[in-house]
């Protein structure tokens, strides 16, 4: 029997999330600034996850289905991987 790279129904591009609808949501009272990391920090988590096993598709942690993009830039939210968080004390290298 062959194997299938399956993934879930709302990773295909049919259900892709586009920027515009991205850009809606961080416009939203639940992304207002003061609920927001650092610029820094929201690049340091995307790196992070970017460079995870578990990241696809740009967009999607498949560990928690959230929207890493959106999801990276509250202070609230934490990267779920096992055995510890990726975003923990993470930091752009400064050369």
């Amino acid at each position: 029997m062959a194997q299938t790279n399956q993934t879930c129904r709302s990773c295909s591009d049919e259900f892709a999330v586009n920027e515009r609808q991205m850009e809606r949501l961080l416009a939203s009272p639940a992304f207002a600034p003061e609920l927001r990391v650092p610029v820094e920090d929201y690049e340091a988590r995307l790196q992070a996850c970017q460079e995870c096993p578990k990241f696809q598709g740009g967009t999607t942690c498949m560990l928690c289905g959230c929207l890493v993009p959106v999801i990276a830039h509250l202070k609230s939210k934490s990267c779920p991987y096992p055995g510890g968080s990726r975003w923990a004390d993470k930091k752009p290298l400064i050369l």
